[in-house]
């Protein structure tokens, strides 16, 4: 049940945007805005690889959180990565470009905070039983509440239809469906 939790409340939310992400390929240079999508989804990509799971025994709470919390910081400087790329990348060469660049990065920085608070109610929670373990788990699950439809920063810059068209031609984005 702890487990099915974590995963439903934590890994929704950001998983999704590690997904999200797709490898550019050389053949997306003919148009700027293509370019530009491979450019954001290498990054996206390589933000989220190697990211996974802890196991947890709920019967060892402190162990448990102690190993939750370490995930969901790992999460976090993941994130906070995939900001970086995404600033990085720069505003994507379209009409409305920056507005569009600074909502993904907004919501991206909203999920970071939100993992950030459930890793450090985690890591100062008084765990010692499954009980205690439960009730911090349920802490960070409200922590992470908000953030659990997030689908990633590609997801938030394909609501813009120039750019949705520019991840649909990047050949890497395709191989991903995304």
């Amino acid at each position: 049940m702890i487990r099915r939790l974590i995963i439903g409340t934590v890994l929704a939310s950001v998983t999704a945007s590690a997904a999200a992400g797709c490898g550019g390929d050389g053949g997306d240079k003919a148009k700027p805005e293509v370019a530009w999508a491979g450019k954001v989804c290498d990054g996206v990509t390589a933000s989220g690889a190697g990211l996974s799971f802890p196991q947890l025994d709920p019967e060892n709470g402190a162990r448990s959180a102690k190993a939750l919390a370490g995930f969901l910081d790992a999460m976090g400087k993941r994130l906070q990565t995939m900001e970086t790329r995404l600033q990085g990348a720069g505003a994507p060469p379209v009409d409305n470009g920056g507005a569009a660049l600074n909502t993904a990065l907004a919501n991206l920085r909203g999920t970071e905070s939100a993992v950030r608070t459930a890793s450090g109610g985690l890591a100062k929670a008084k765990v010692t039983d499954a009980k205690s373990f439960k009730a911090a788990v349920t802490e960070a699950g409200q922590a992470m509440r908000k953030v659990q439809t997030y689908q990633g920063p590609t997801k938030d810059l394909r609501a813009d239809p120039a750019l949705a068209k520019a991840f649909d031609q990047a050949g890497s984005c395709k191989t991903h469906q995304l």
